[in-house]
């Protein structure tokens, strides 16, 4: 007996062991499978990139496709890799079903590679193809999460998802907006220019489209209304028609914005961003005598990683604006202006333009109109997108607390961009908000029963952002043919003061949300604040109608105790219903905890959920 135990387990020990021996040489095989993989795919990848770089847009996304099949075997990491960089690319020809999978592969593989604006571009995609909920879905998990809480962008995009239809007018729009169906085609028309009161656009008729608006390919100039032709645009050699320009009052000097080619004269693509091109400006006189201009020249030279665009010349064309993402920014693409300098007979150094201007998202397209500074920015509070705003900007300063966001329809839940003034009444706008075509252009002007503009800065009057999401919308009695005038506040600047937790189902204040209240309140300095917005929130379990109820009961709780503890400041409360978190789980949660309920869900792991949030807007 003693020796058949011996042999049983002599034999368990070499079973073992064999079991080990293959198991590692299976491990080894298929690690050199997923070797060879990767090696293979890469150069799919750099033949695609190749075929991208010369916009043959539809053979390159075919080959990246082939990397993808099932005979190649991919790692993880380099699979979640290139299928994010498959979906950037697929967004630049406005392809949302076809970047969506790739998105979601990525995600699946390793979200940690999606930086706030892929979440944002893979959102866009989603609501622009029509999968709203599932937008609202992914929206909801990343809604709260640190990154996101604080991205402006990702903020205006949940709105646009609120209200997916656009803002209905509170009365009499301040301005009607029309589409130049004359101009506007299935391309991009991405740019309105002017000088001498000549207006002209840019089109671009390449498949490429940048989702941040900075730059296009195989573009050309036209005049905007057809006068025969046009000696302004014969001055402008076709060769640099390549994106927005500005021309000097008595066309002599010009900026443009041009491609920069890399080494081999191959178009640089990179994997970090969706930024496939990047851009220059350069500049150039005319010479009466030759009739001719000279050759361009760059205005920033030697700035190899980052790209400059939207130049617009004023003061006397002694100052230029224009947009840019190089290093010591705010973040993305900021606006900066530089001067003239007489002693070097040359441009100046570039000056960013600041916090109240610029911020951690884009800010483009900026132009003068009078003593206002036009702009548009996707980091602002908006709608959703890129929307217009404008600022006083008198002898090179910016007045703070001039901010303005124009109203719908001016401003919608697509991107809204490139204002170029007539005058206080009219103008042109660029929109992307016709999902049939690409960019177009569109005509505004003042609503007549709106009566006349009531601010000194680009005629544009009290109606504009809500801003700290403090909403007002139409009460069910107010006449659609009185003036829109919204009661708003007069600062933009928000900042978080307090999150206050509750009870699973409850929306008592218990006693340590009690303390939390009455610590902040005995320290509280109110002076610096115009309003409070409270919102309260609820986690999964239940009903969405009860959990929306119930995040209400929340906020109005809140705004009950502030104001019983003597606070008069104004206050918005709101309730935003459920917050999912249980799908951010990982693995297995032990239910060993007193708050578990008969439906054996972690409760206790939602208590970030249950609370309200106390918002200041700040004087």
């Amino acid at each position: 007996m003693y020796k058949h135990d011996i042999k049983v387990s002599v034999r368990s020990v070499l079973a073992a062991l064999l079991l080990v021996f293959f198991t590692s040489i299976a491990h080894a095989q298929d690690e050199k499978m997923i070797a060879e993989g990767d090696r293979r795919a890469r150069g799919i990848e750099a033949k695609a990139d190749r075929r991208f770089a010369q916009q043959d847009f539809d053979k390159a996304m075919q080959i990246y496709e082939t990397a993808f099949k099932d005979n190649i075997q991919l790692s993880p990491s380099y699979s979640a890799t290139l299928h994010l960089k498959t979906a950037r690319l697929y967004l630049t020809l406005l392809e949302y079903a076809l970047a969506i999978p790739h998105y979601d592969a990525a995600m699946a593989l390793n979200d940690d590679l999606f930086k706030a604006s892929d979440i944002c571009n893979y959102l866009d995609a989603l609501r622009y193809s029509g999968s709203k909920m599932k937008a609202i879905g992914i929206a909801r998990k990343y809604a709260y999460r640190d990154a996101y809480h604080s991205d402006r962008r990702y903020q205006n995009i949940l709105h646009a998802l609120n209200y997916e239809d656009g803002f209905l007018p509170i009365g009499t729009p301040e301005f009607n907006v029309r589409a130049l169906e004359e101009v506007n085609t299935v391309n991009s028309e991405f740019w309105i220019g002017e000088v001498q009161d000549e207006y002209f656009y840019a089109a671009s008729n390449s498949r490429f489209h940048d989702p941040y608006k900075k730059f296009y390919h195989r573009t050309q100039y036209f005049p905007l209304i057809s006068q025969g032709k046009s000696q302004l645009l014969d001055k402008i050699p076709r060769a640099m028609q390549n994106g927005a320009l500005s021309l000097s009052n008595d066309l002599s000097n010009m900026i443009i914005t041009g491609v920069y080619y890399e080494r081999g004269g191959s178009i640089g693509i990179t994997d970090e961003g969706i930024n496939t091109f990047q851009t220059k400006l350069y500049s150039s006189r005319y010479n009466s005598r030759r009739k001719g201009w000279s050759s361009f020249t760059e205005v920033f030279p030697g700035k190899e990683n980052y790209s400059y665009s939207h130049p617009f010349l004023f003061n006397n064309d002694r100052s230029f604006l224009f947009a840019s993402d190089r290093t010591g920014g705010f973040g993305g693409y900021d606006i900066y202006v530089v001067h003239w300098d007489d002693e070097k007979n040359d441009w100046g150094l570039p000056v960013n333009l600041g916090a109240y201007i610029n911020t951690a998202g884009d800010e483009i397209t900026p132009s003068i109109f009078q003593n206002s500074l036009i702009f548009a920015s996707n980091g602002h509070t908006g709608f959703g997108g890129y929307d217009l705003y404008s600022t006083e900007y008198v002898d090179g300063e910016i007045t703070v607390g001039s901010l303005v966001h124009f109203s719908y329809p001016i401003n919608t839940v697509s991107n809204d961009f490139n204002m170029v003034r007539i005058d206080e009444n009219s103008g042109y706008i660029i929109s992307d908000r016709n999902l049939s075509n690409k960019d177009d252009v569109y005509y505004f002007d003042r609503n007549r029963s709106f009566g006349t503009a009531s601010m000194s800065f680009g005629g544009v009057s009290g109606n504009q952002l809500f801003f700290a999401n403090l909403f007002k919308f139409p009460a069910k009695d107010q006449t659609s043919g009185v003036p829109r005038v919204e009661e708003l506040p007069q600062h933009t600047f928000t900042e978080p003061v307090l999150s206050v937790f509750f009870d699973f189902d409850s929306f008592d204040l218990n006693g340590k949300a009690l303390q939390q209240l009455d610590d902040w309140i005995s320290r509280a300095d109110l002076t610096r604040v115009e309003s409070f917005l409270i919102e309260g929130y609820a986690d999964e379990f239940g009903e969405e109608k009860y959990n929306l109820e119930l995040s209400e009961k929340r906020a109005n709780r809140v705004e009950n105790y502030l104001n019983s503890s003597g606070i008069k400041t104004h206050m918005k409360t709101i309730g935003r219903g459920m917050i999912p978190l249980l799908d951010d789980l990982e693995g297995d949660v032990s239910l060993n905890n007193p708050e578990s309920t008969v439906w054996d869900k972690p409760v206790w792991l939602t208590k970030d959920a249950r609370r309200v949030d106390i918002i200041a807007t700040i004087k």
